[in-house]
């Protein structure tokens, strides 16, 4: 039997850049799914720079999407927005719009932050073409416990249940892992309920129901994998991942590129992630999913760089 194929979409921001050969090279090596084509999706500086020299990509220009980031600041803003988010929630639409924006995809297209790293042989898609995706982590982080609720107050179920009719978590995880493979036909679907139900484009009506409570507030990957989950049963699957995070504050000094090249190189976890966020702080301030009793002592720590290891579901967390 023939393998389909899928492509692959890269969205890279300025502050990844150092990053994206890593992302690129382990994909490439490690999917046991045929790759067709991988596509960069990058601002015309970043397309200029040529930073995969001759590895066979393509670049795709964010001015092929039918909205550009100083329309994201400006509807957020028109909103009284409090927080200077507005690329958080651009490169969540830059996933969404990637069928409309980038002609001739495959059916099935693998998104992957540039800061994420897939260094076990993985496929994607089972030999009878379910898109496999992963469960994430849970909506409530409880340490070394398979025992997750299954009713969760979470801002970012809150929100997907306002932009999409019938939508709501099948399980007690979030879908958020960095990434994950989408369908031509399941994201056409969610963009018709949306745009029925709201009549507005779907990137405008995504904006108009962010809610300004928590720093981040909204998840393209909590609403793309329960739609499908819930919706798609046929066309989906979902798997655990042994897989290793290390997130940091923008601010703090790089070194935790180094560790996940080394933590890479040990060969352990099927994926391995290396995320700068900016104004952890005041993110881990506002974050549903983190309780107390875990906050508290992450916000004292000296330095805002932390070690996440999921293992069949267990999450662990330690400070670097």
């Amino acid at each position: 039997m023939m393998l389909s194929k899928i492509d692959v979409v890269i969205p890279v921001a300025q502050k990844d850049l150092l990053k994206l050969p890593i992302c690129a090279d382990r994909i490439l090596a490690n999917s046991l799914t045929p790759i067709n084509k991988i596509y960069i999706v990058v601002c015309q500086d970043i397309c200029k720079s040529n930073i995969l020299g001759d590895r066979p990509v393509s670049y795709i220009d964010e001015i092929t999407y039918p909205f550009s980031l100083d329309d994201i600041k400006v509807r957020l803003q028109y909103q009284n927005s409090q927080y200077n988010n507005s690329s958080w929630y651009y490169q969540q639409l830059l996933k969404f719009y990637v069928f409309e924006a980038i002609p001739n995809l495959q059916p099935h297209v693998l998104i992957l932050d540039s800061d994420f790293f897939v260094s076990q042989k993985l496929a994607f898609l089972t030999d009878r073409d379910r898109a496999i995706l992963s469960y994430g982590y849970p909506f409530k982080w409880l340490l070394d416990t398979k025992n997750y609720p299954t009713e969760n107050q979470h801002s970012h179920i809150d929100f997907a249940k306002r932009l999409i009719p019938g939508w709501y978590p099948v399980n007690p995880f979030s879908g958020m892992h960095h990434h994950i493979l989408l369908n031509r036909e399941i994201v056409k679907q969610l963009f018709f309920e949306v745009e029925e139900t709201h009549q507005k484009e779907f990137w405008q009506a995504f904006i108009d129901n962010v809610k300004f409570e928590k720093w981040n507030a909204a998840s393209e990957y909590v609403i793309y994998y329960h739609f499908a989950m819930k919706f798609y049963r046929d066309r989906v699957v979902s798997r655990h991942l042994k897989s290793c995070d290390f997130i940091h504050d923008r601010a703090e000094n790089d070194f935790t590129l180094e560790m996940a090249k080394e933590t890479l190189e040990t060969g352990e976890f099927a994926t391995v992630g290396c995320h700068s966020f900016l104004d952890l702080r005041t993110r881990l301030k506002t974050m549903d999913y983190i309780p107390d009793d875990l906050r508290k002592p992450m916000l004292s720590s000296e330095h805002l760089i932390f070690k996440l290891i999921l293992n069949d579901s267990q999450l662990q967390i330690e400070t670097v």
